[in-house]
């Protein structure tokens, strides 16, 4: 409990830009955030103290937020928490794709038939706020859309979140590779 805290986010004044799917960065670079522990939250909300607000708890020593987490630690909005994430991610380091990254295989959203019947949807390209998703028919491109993260299934979103923390990772080592040999 005690790295726990409540961060107050007013509603009243526009143009702060957080909201739900905000990261816990953007959350406490806000100038507006002002951090409760939760007993203080509680006394000045029930004191109608607080402006109307949004609120987020932040376990302030790992950076994590827990909102929406029950109390056997199950996270209980994963799929919003990962395409922010995501979208994070991709905004520090820039879109990618598949084959950039090198991986073994794409994400499918969807497959039916076999063989040359095959018809599957696979994503292909990652950016900020959408997924590029060719339908191949066997091996043969015939359709390309833009779908956005909301859109794509619990299962594809968590495959893409493990994608993108790995080239988080990869592109945070190429970083600090950069920055030793320059000095």
């Amino acid at each position: 409990m005690k790295n726990l805290r409540v961060a107050v986010v007013p509603t009243e004044t526009t143009g702060n830009g957080i909201d739900q799917s905000s990261t816990v960065e953007e959350i406490l670079a806000c100038k507006e955030t002002v951090l409760y522990p939760i007993t203080d939250y509680f006394k000045a909300q029930n004191d109608g103290e607080l402006p109307i607000h949004r609120s987020f708890l932040i376990d302030i020593e790992k950076k994590i937020n827990l909102t929406g987490t029950n109390i056997d630690g199950i996270h209980m909005n994963t799929k919003a928490s990962q395409i922010s994430e995501i979208k994070k991610i991709i905004r520090e380091w820039g879109s990618t794709s598949t084959s950039e990254l090198e991986l073994e295989s794409s994400p499918c959203i969807s497959s039916i038939g076999n063989d040359k019947q095959n018809v599957s949807q696979l994503v292909e390209m990652f950016y900020a706020d959408h997924v590029e998703a060719i339908t191949y028919q066997h091996d043969v491109e015939i359709g390309w859309d833009d779908i956005d993260y909301e859109d794509l299934s619990n299962e594809i979103i968590n495959e893409i979140w493990h994608i993108m923390m790995d080239y988080d990772t990869e592109q945070q080592k190429t970083m600090d590779r950069c920055k030793s040999e320059n000095y």
